[in-house]
């Protein structure tokens, strides 16, 4: 079973490496392909751990050399690199998929000498530690299946970087250029409730669901102006026994119609409420949108894997750029878990055990794989990953 396993995962990885490489030199495509390999096969990010779970002849620290010179080098690889993979996605989406945004910290408390250290909020200690923030897309494909579509770290105390508001913008506009304006619905939750967001959606024509605060004054059809967590009482109260409310409003100074779509969750004492600019004109398209929205908990079920079962917090690089070269390698390295989903249908049910494999969230189907392909690398050793990381013909 675990040469089984070892054998079809290799397959998938050298095609899903070719759609990377595309254009990029021998060195560059050798450098990705292993340490993407070291990175599923280790679930670290220490150089030395990742060089320990290459198939080469060489000695692991002369690989983890090999690895640090090579990301103080990506600056010219990240940009054909990133094309190649946003390319390919484009393939596996269409225009109506779901793009889910949000921010997350990397913490490193310890850190001394790493470049660019600035205040991060620790989401688990809740408190104020040195790291990097993180920007972080996911999107759905046409299957339903989570793709990692950036995860970019960075710091205010960069040269260059001037809000956080701007660095979410540049990454928007990014994606922007390469899918095109107008591609996907982009999803994000209550901390993405401000003006700059929404009057940057309205400008490049990018559909949105943002979940609300509720304190932003709208307008409706008859001219009043209503605070939208009024308004959502009221609608409630107008409806006795709905669970799922709409109505059409207009922000202050744009023209075009908006819709607030709210609806009762377990778990939330107060009714979530969402702000959209897709037409919203019967109770199947608020239940569409609320949907839409519901599936941003793969995003925090997504960083919650990168974090425990791929480490993206234990890295232990100094530059800036090598840092943020090897964090967008760790989201690709979950973006080939995604491939492997996608191609391989029947390994479903190679992964039978369920008290080694089912592990929590159940539902969640990156650990189970990543376990089994772990499990199936002590059993078989470095020798049978050979295949992975040689040159493709």
């Amino acid at each position: 079973m675990s040469a089984s396993i070892l054998q079809t995962s290799g397959k998938a990885f050298q095609k899903f490496t070719c759609h990377l490489t595309l254009q990029l030199s021998k060195p560059a495509s050798k450098f990705i392909r292993q340490l993407l390999c070291g990175i599923v096969f280790s679930g670290e990010l220490i150089l030395t751990h990742v060089a320990s779970r290459v198939p080469h002849k060489a000695t692991i620290a002369a690989i983890a050399k090999r690895f640090r010179r090579q990301l103080s080098n990506g600056l010219l690889v990240i940009g054909i690199l990133l094309s190649n993979y946003f390319a390919f996605l484009r393939r596996r989406t269409d225009i109506d998929s779901t793009f889910i945004v949000d921010l997350t910290d990397i913490a490193k408390p310890y850190a001394k000498k790493m470049e660019n250290l600035s205040w991060v909020r620790d989401g688990d200690k809740k408190q104020l530690v040195t790291g990097y923030w993180c920007v972080e897309v996911y999107c759905l494909d046409r299957d339903g299946i989570v793709w990692p579509v950036i995860l970019w770290p960075y710091s205010l105390e960069a040269e260059g970087e001037l809000s956080e508001n701007d660095r979410v913008l540049k990454v928007l506009s990014m994606l922007d250029k390469h899918f095109g304006q107008g591609y996907g619905i982009y999803v994000l939750d209550r901390g993405f409730d401000r003006w700059v967001y929404i009057e940057a959606f309205l400008a490049c024509k990018r559909h949105f669901i943002i979940r609300q605060r509720g304190d932003r004054t709208v307008i409706l059809d008859n001219g009043v102006h209503i605070i939208m967590s009024d308004l959502v009482e009221h609608l409630f109260a107008h409806n006795p026994g709905q669970w799922l409310v709409y109505k059409k409003v207009y922000l202050p100074d744009i023209d075009k119609p908006l819709y607030v779509v709210a609806y009762w969750t377990k778990g939330y004492d107060e009714p979530v409420t969402l702000l959209t600019d897709m037409v919203v004109e019967s109770f199947d398209q608020a239940l569409q949108i609320r949907n839409r929205f519901a599936r941003r908990w793969d995003c925090e079920t997504s960083i919650e894997f990168l974090k425990s079962k791929i480490a993206l917090e234990r890295f232990a690089v100094r530059r800036y750029r090598s840092m943020q070269y090897l964090i967008l390698l760790a989201g690709l390295a979950m973006a080939f878990l995604s491939y492997l989903q996608s191609r391989c249908k029947d390994i479903h049910q190679r992964i039978t055990d369920r008290l080694r494999y089912w592990r929590d969230p159940k539902r969640f189907w990156f650990y189970r794989v990543l376990i089994a392909l772990q499990d199936a690398f002590v059993s078989k050793a470095r020798l049978a990953l050979l295949p992975w990381c040689k040159q493709p013909p």
